[in-house]
Protein backbone atom coordinates (compact mmCIF):
# COMPACT_ATOMS: atom_id res chain seq x y z
CA UNK A 1 0.00 0.00 0.00
CA UNK A 2 0.99 3.47 -0.83
CA UNK A 3 0.36 6.55 1.03
CA UNK A 4 -0.53 8.90 -1.42
CA UNK A 5 -0.63 13.18 -0.68
CA UNK A 6 -3.05 15.14 -2.97
CA UNK A 7 -1.70 18.86 -3.23
CA UNK A 8 -3.65 21.76 -4.66
CA UNK A 9 -5.50 21.91 -7.88
CA UNK A 10 -8.86 22.46 -8.32
CA UNK A 11 -11.96 19.67 -7.55
CA UNK A 12 -10.43 16.93 -9.01
CA UNK A 13 -8.41 16.48 -6.40
CA UNK A 14 -11.24 15.90 -4.84
CA UNK A 15 -12.62 13.12 -6.54
CA UNK A 16 -9.05 11.65 -6.89
CA UNK A 17 -8.86 11.77 -3.44
CA UNK A 18 -12.59 9.70 -3.29
CA UNK A 19 -11.14 7.29 -6.26
CA UNK A 20 -7.43 6.36 -4.41
CA UNK A 21 -9.46 5.88 -0.67
CA UNK A 22 -12.11 3.58 -2.27
CA UNK A 23 -9.16 1.29 -3.88
CA UNK A 24 -8.14 0.89 0.12
CA UNK A 25 -4.82 3.72 -0.36
CA UNK A 26 -4.19 6.09 1.96
CA UNK A 27 -4.53 9.78 1.22
CA UNK A 28 -3.91 12.66 2.64
CA UNK A 29 -5.45 15.37 1.03
CA UNK A 30 -3.49 19.29 1.02
CA UNK A 31 -6.73 21.20 -0.35
CA UNK A 32 -8.56 23.62 1.57
CA UNK A 33 -7.86 24.23 4.91
CA UNK A 34 -5.24 21.59 6.06
CA UNK A 35 -4.95 20.15 9.73
CA UNK A 36 -1.61 18.93 8.85
CA UNK A 37 1.81 20.93 7.11
CA UNK A 38 2.53 20.44 3.82
CA UNK A 39 6.82 19.19 5.11
CA UNK A 40 4.68 16.96 7.51
CA UNK A 41 2.45 15.16 5.05
CA UNK A 42 5.55 15.19 2.35
CA UNK A 43 7.26 13.29 5.32
CA UNK A 44 4.60 10.51 5.77
CA UNK A 45 3.85 10.03 1.82
CA UNK A 46 5.68 8.43 -0.82
CA UNK A 47 3.72 9.54 -3.74
CA UNK A 48 2.55 13.16 -4.32
CA UNK A 49 -0.26 13.68 -6.84
CA UNK A 50 0.76 17.82 -7.55
CA UNK A 51 -2.10 19.45 -10.02
CA UNK A 52 -2.85 19.78 -13.54
CA UNK A 53 -0.81 22.45 -14.42
CA UNK A 54 1.31 21.98 -11.69
CA UNK A 55 2.02 25.89 -11.60
CA UNK A 56 0.61 28.78 -13.60
CA UNK A 57 2.74 31.29 -12.24
CA UNK A 58 6.20 29.21 -12.06
CA UNK A 59 6.42 30.23 -8.71
CA UNK A 60 4.09 28.07 -7.27
CA UNK A 61 1.63 24.90 -6.77
CA UNK A 62 -1.33 26.14 -8.15
CA UNK A 63 -4.31 25.75 -6.40
CA UNK A 64 -7.76 27.36 -6.69
CA UNK A 65 -7.52 27.97 -2.13
CA UNK A 66 -5.24 29.70 -0.43
CA UNK A 67 -2.56 27.54 0.47
CA UNK A 68 0.18 28.21 2.30
CA UNK A 69 4.04 26.54 1.56
CA UNK A 70 3.49 26.03 -1.96
CA UNK A 71 6.31 27.76 -3.31
CA UNK A 72 8.04 25.22 -5.38
CA UNK A 73 11.65 25.73 -4.17
CA UNK A 74 10.28 25.52 -0.88
CA UNK A 75 8.46 21.82 -2.16
CA UNK A 76 11.65 20.63 -4.32
CA UNK A 77 13.54 21.33 -1.19
CA UNK A 78 11.34 18.65 0.51
CA UNK A 79 11.44 16.15 -1.94
CA UNK A 80 13.95 12.89 -1.52
CA UNK A 81 14.49 10.03 -3.49
CA UNK A 82 12.15 7.95 -1.92
CA UNK A 83 8.65 10.28 -3.13
CA UNK A 84 7.59 9.63 -6.78
CA UNK A 85 6.04 13.10 -8.76
CA UNK A 86 2.80 12.84 -10.59
CA UNK A 87 1.60 16.26 -11.95
CA UNK A 88 0.52 18.14 -15.02
CA UNK A 89 2.44 20.45 -17.49
CA UNK A 90 5.49 20.34 -14.79
CA UNK A 91 7.94 23.13 -15.71
CA UNK A 92 11.27 21.85 -16.83
CA UNK A 93 12.76 23.41 -13.61
CA UNK A 94 10.91 20.91 -11.32
CA UNK A 95 11.93 18.27 -14.07
CA UNK A 96 15.54 19.05 -14.03
CA UNK A 97 16.00 19.22 -10.36
CA UNK A 98 13.71 16.04 -9.96
CA UNK A 99 16.88 13.97 -12.72
CA UNK A 100 19.78 15.79 -10.82
CA UNK A 101 18.45 14.02 -7.61
CA UNK A 102 16.75 11.07 -8.59
CA UNK A 103 13.06 11.29 -8.21
CA UNK A 104 10.74 9.45 -10.54
CA UNK A 105 8.77 12.26 -12.00
CA UNK A 106 5.86 11.63 -14.37
CA UNK A 107 3.79 14.02 -16.39
CA UNK A 108 0.35 12.99 -16.76
CA UNK A 109 0.07 15.25 -19.97
CA UNK A 110 2.40 13.59 -21.67
CA UNK A 111 0.72 10.19 -21.58
CA UNK A 112 -1.15 10.00 -24.37
CA UNK A 113 -3.92 8.40 -23.01
CA UNK A 114 -4.55 11.28 -20.58
CA UNK A 115 -3.91 13.87 -22.97
CA UNK A 116 -6.74 12.74 -25.35
CA UNK A 117 -9.26 12.31 -23.17
CA UNK A 118 -8.25 15.66 -21.20
CA UNK A 119 -9.16 17.19 -24.72
CA UNK A 120 -11.91 16.23 -24.73
CA UNK A 121 -13.26 17.38 -21.33
CA UNK A 122 -11.57 20.61 -22.53
CA UNK A 123 -13.68 20.80 -25.80
CA UNK A 124 -17.28 20.36 -23.39
CA UNK A 125 -15.91 22.91 -21.36
CA UNK A 126 -15.11 25.13 -24.32
CA UNK A 127 -18.20 24.76 -25.77
CA UNK A 128 -20.48 25.45 -22.42
CA UNK A 129 -18.04 28.83 -22.23
CA UNK A 130 -19.15 29.99 -25.96
CA UNK A 131 -22.90 29.15 -25.11
CA UNK A 132 -22.50 31.25 -21.50
CA UNK A 133 -21.64 34.28 -23.91
CA UNK A 134 -23.39 34.06 -26.75
CA UNK A 135 -26.43 35.60 -27.83
CA UNK A 136 -26.57 33.08 -30.88
CA UNK A 137 -26.29 29.06 -31.60
CA UNK A 138 -23.93 26.82 -32.28
CA UNK A 139 -25.86 25.31 -34.84
CA UNK A 140 -25.48 26.63 -37.92
CA UNK A 141 -22.64 28.57 -36.85
CA UNK A 142 -19.22 29.44 -37.86
CA UNK A 143 -16.24 28.69 -35.70
CA UNK A 144 -12.46 28.94 -36.17
CA UNK A 145 -10.25 27.28 -34.33
CA UNK A 146 -6.34 28.76 -34.52
CA UNK A 147 -4.16 25.43 -33.78
CA UNK A 148 -4.30 22.00 -35.42
CA UNK A 149 -3.79 19.99 -32.15
CA UNK A 150 -5.40 17.42 -29.96
CA UNK A 151 -7.73 20.01 -27.90
CA UNK A 152 -8.09 21.58 -31.25
CA UNK A 153 -8.88 18.32 -33.00
CA UNK A 154 -11.54 17.31 -29.63
CA UNK A 155 -12.83 20.46 -30.36
CA UNK A 156 -13.66 20.36 -33.86
CA UNK A 157 -15.19 16.77 -33.26
CA UNK A 158 -17.74 18.20 -31.03
CA UNK A 159 -18.50 21.40 -32.70
CA UNK A 160 -19.11 19.72 -35.85
CA UNK A 161 -21.28 16.97 -34.27
CA UNK A 162 -23.44 20.07 -32.74
CA UNK A 163 -24.20 21.41 -36.02
CA UNK A 164 -21.90 24.01 -36.26
CA UNK A 165 -19.55 24.76 -39.50
CA UNK A 166 -15.92 24.68 -38.41
CA UNK A 167 -12.21 25.84 -39.60
CA UNK A 168 -8.95 25.47 -38.32
CA UNK A 169 -6.01 28.13 -38.59
CA UNK A 170 -2.52 26.55 -38.28
CA UNK A 171 1.42 27.02 -39.56
CA UNK A 172 1.58 23.36 -40.51
CA UNK A 173 0.10 22.38 -43.93
CA UNK A 174 0.57 18.91 -43.32
CA UNK A 175 -2.28 19.51 -40.48
CA UNK A 176 -4.38 21.56 -42.37
CA UNK A 177 -4.22 19.46 -45.47
CA UNK A 178 -5.17 16.50 -43.21
CA UNK A 179 -8.29 19.17 -41.73
CA UNK A 180 -9.29 19.88 -45.25
CA UNK A 181 -9.73 15.81 -45.43
CA UNK A 182 -11.93 15.59 -42.81
CA UNK A 183 -14.46 18.19 -43.86
CA UNK A 184 -12.99 21.39 -42.02
CA UNK A 185 -12.34 24.58 -43.49
CA UNK A 186 -8.09 25.04 -43.35
CA UNK A 187 -7.12 28.91 -43.19
CA UNK A 188 -3.08 29.23 -43.14
CA UNK A 189 -2.11 31.05 -40.15
CA UNK A 190 -0.41 33.59 -42.37
CA UNK A 191 -3.52 34.43 -43.73
CA UNK A 192 -5.75 34.87 -41.29
CA UNK A 193 -6.04 38.68 -41.47
CA UNK A 194 -8.57 37.68 -44.72
CA UNK A 195 -10.47 35.40 -42.73
CA UNK A 196 -11.23 36.26 -39.47
CA UNK A 197 -14.06 38.64 -40.51
CA UNK A 198 -17.81 36.25 -40.29
CA UNK A 199 -17.03 33.59 -37.33
CA UNK A 200 -19.42 33.72 -34.71
CA UNK A 201 -17.02 31.93 -32.82
CA UNK A 202 -13.66 31.68 -32.28
CA UNK A 203 -11.72 29.51 -30.32
CA UNK A 204 -7.44 29.53 -29.72
CA UNK A 205 -5.76 26.48 -28.51
CA UNK A 206 -2.15 28.46 -29.55
CA UNK A 207 -0.28 29.15 -26.59
CA UNK A 208 1.41 32.36 -28.10
CA UNK A 209 -0.10 35.46 -29.15
CA UNK A 210 -2.30 34.76 -32.30
CA UNK A 211 -5.17 36.96 -32.04
CA UNK A 212 -4.15 40.64 -31.41
CA UNK A 213 -4.93 43.42 -31.41
CA UNK A 214 -4.73 44.29 -35.39
CA UNK A 215 -6.85 41.02 -35.91
CA UNK A 216 -9.12 41.86 -33.26
CA UNK A 217 -10.31 45.15 -35.07
CA UNK A 218 -11.46 43.39 -37.78
CA UNK A 219 -13.85 40.86 -36.13
CA UNK A 220 -17.37 41.45 -36.23
CA UNK A 221 -18.78 42.58 -33.22
CA UNK A 222 -20.71 40.07 -31.92
CA UNK A 223 -18.21 37.20 -32.68
CA UNK A 224 -17.20 35.04 -29.15
CA UNK A 225 -13.73 34.44 -28.74
CA UNK A 226 -12.66 31.32 -26.08
CA UNK A 227 -9.12 30.80 -25.50
CA UNK A 228 -8.34 27.95 -24.17
CA UNK A 229 -4.50 27.75 -24.51
CA UNK A 230 -1.92 26.98 -21.53
CA UNK A 231 -0.89 30.45 -19.78
CA UNK A 232 -0.42 33.16 -20.85
CA UNK A 233 -2.94 32.14 -23.54
CA UNK A 234 -2.66 33.73 -27.13
CA UNK A 235 -5.65 36.02 -27.49
CA UNK A 236 -5.32 39.98 -26.62
CA UNK A 237 -8.27 39.98 -24.31
CA UNK A 238 -8.27 43.73 -24.14
CA UNK A 239 -8.12 44.48 -27.55
CA UNK A 240 -11.06 42.16 -28.08
CA UNK A 241 -12.72 43.87 -25.08
CA UNK A 242 -12.37 47.62 -26.74
CA UNK A 243 -13.90 46.23 -29.85
CA UNK A 244 -17.01 44.91 -27.83
CA UNK A 245 -16.30 41.40 -28.32
CA UNK A 246 -16.85 39.14 -25.62
CA UNK A 247 -13.56 37.39 -24.89
CA UNK A 248 -12.51 35.14 -22.26
CA UNK A 249 -9.44 33.57 -21.02
CA UNK A 250 -10.03 29.81 -19.97
CA UNK A 251 -7.45 27.80 -18.69
CA UNK A 252 -8.66 24.14 -16.61
CA UNK A 253 -11.71 23.66 -18.03
CA UNK A 254 -11.98 20.13 -17.03
CA UNK A 255 -11.43 21.10 -13.78
CA UNK A 256 -14.22 22.87 -13.70
CA UNK A 257 -16.88 21.18 -15.85
CA UNK A 258 -16.07 17.29 -15.50
CA UNK A 259 -14.27 17.05 -12.24
CA UNK A 260 -15.04 14.42 -11.67
CA UNK A 261 -14.63 12.16 -15.05
CA UNK A 262 -11.30 14.17 -15.29
CA UNK A 263 -10.12 12.53 -11.97
CA UNK A 264 -10.99 9.42 -13.48
CA UNK A 265 -8.50 9.65 -16.44
CA UNK A 266 -5.85 10.44 -13.95
CA UNK A 267 -6.36 7.87 -11.77
CA UNK A 268 -6.63 5.08 -14.44
CA UNK A 269 -3.11 6.87 -15.49
CA UNK A 270 -1.83 6.56 -11.92
CA UNK A 271 -2.73 3.52 -11.67
CA UNK A 272 -0.90 1.99 -14.70
CA UNK A 273 2.29 3.82 -13.76
CA UNK A 274 2.12 2.43 -10.18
Amino acid sequence: MHHFLILGGDPRQLYLSRLLEQAGQEVSLYYENPSFSLGEAMEDSDIILCPVPFSKDKKNIHAENQLKDMDINTFLSRLTSAHTLFGGSIPLSVTEYCKAHDIPCIDFMKMEEVACKNAVATAEGAVAEAISLSPMNLRGSSCLITGCGRCAEALADTLTGMGAHVALAGRDAKKLARAWCHGYGAVPLAQLDSHIHGYSFIFNTIPSMVLDAGLAALMDRDTVVIDIASAPGGVDLEACNAHGIRARFCPGLPGKYSPMSSARILYEALCSRI
